[in-house]
């Protein structure tokens, strides 16, 4: 009888033991720190519960589903540092995320971008005459550079007198001929500017949908721009863009128009985050010419620092940059 009322109560302990364990939550991480992969570092982890909760450096806690006792949290990167602490349940923890170097301003991208898309829709005679208004621009402003420190030197001479009096007077003289000259030069200039700038206007026209936001985004992922051949998402930081993607259907490339408008923004996001277009789209034919239908990822690209990771989906094809 003893050893039956043993037993029972042995039996019990352990399940009480055994149950205590079910109850418990459990919260582990697969690394200490992540890195920065496409736009965002994504944190994975394990846990018992049906949610996790987690802060980015002390701010406004956010919730991640778990499915199948996993969790995947994507941290958009900064250029510093990033704590992340996960509570499941009454367990937390906390990993990081390095910093990441930032791509370009996000002003700077979008003004190269767009002046190129523009310039891209006029005509080759008006591409050649605003190559040469630049130019020409150019040289006036080194002109008239030139004739402002001339001009102060000579003032300076006649200022002090004695033997380079007359001299600077002579030097005053001249220079004031080569300004009216160059103001001449300059009205000029300014009239076939107002021509090429009519033609800009009716080619921005053109490309008007297609052009990024003059606004910088606020911090976070976002799509900047959505067209029907491509979507451009970036992920902005305190103006900076970190990282940048190209988001492409493949049904698009079926269509030899739909597949020019990709080019020619793939080749203006190459320039505009500092590679070389050139040798990009060169490696991106390549790589996607050989590439079989049942192949997901295609090598990363690199040039001039930027990293180009390109993965294909059924249905879309991605393209990222990053440095």
């Amino acid at each position: 009888m003893f050893r039956k009322t043993a037993l029972v109560a042995v039996t019990a302990g352990v399940l009480t033991v055994l149950l205590a364990g079910c109850g418990k939550t459990t919260l582990s991480t697969t690394k200490t720190t992540y890195k920065q992969n496409g736009l965002v570092a994504a944190v994975k982890g394990k846990a018992n519960t049906k949610t996790v909760r987690y802060q980015l450096d002390g701010g406004q806690q956010k919730t991640a589903n778990v499915h199948n006792h996993t969790f995947v949290i994507q941290v958009p990167t900064k250029t510093t540092r990033q704590a992340v602490k996960i509570k499941a349940g009454s367990d937390s923890k906390t990993v990081h995320v390095a910093g990441a170097k930032k791509l370009a301003s996000y002003q700077k991208m979008a003004t190269t971008y767009n002046q190129a898309l523009i310039a891209s829709k006029l005509s080759k005679a008006d591409q050649k005459k605003a190559q040469k208004l630049q130019a020409e621009g150019a040289a006036l402003k080194k002109q008239q550079a030139t004739i402002q420190t001339k001009v102060k030197k000579a003032e300076a001479q006649l200022k002090a007198g004695g033997t380079g009096a007359t001299t600077a007077a002579q030097t005053l003289q001249a220079q004031q001929t080569a300004a009216a000259k160059l103001k001449t030069q300059a009205a000029s200039l300014q009239t076939s500017q107002q021509a090429v700038a009519a033609a800009m206007k009716t080619a921005k026209q053109k490309v008007k949908s297609q052009l990024l936001p003059t606004k910088t985004p606020s911090d976070g992922l976002s799509n900047v721009l959505t067209t029907k051949d491509y979507k451009i998402r970036m992920n902005v930081q305190k103006g900076d863009v970190m990282g940048a993607a190209m988001i492409v259907p493949t049904k698009a490339f079926k269509n030899k128009t739909r597949q020019k408008n990709f080019g020619t923004a793939f080749a203006l996001m190459a320039t505009t985050t500092g590679a070389n277009a050139k040798t990009v789209m060169k490696q991106f034919q390549k790589e996607t010419k050989d590439n079989s239908s049942t192949t997901t990822t295609i090598d990363p690209i690199t040039s001039k620092g930027v990293r180009f990771t390109i993965g294909v989906s059924a249905s879309d094809l991605y393209i990222f940059m990053t440095k």
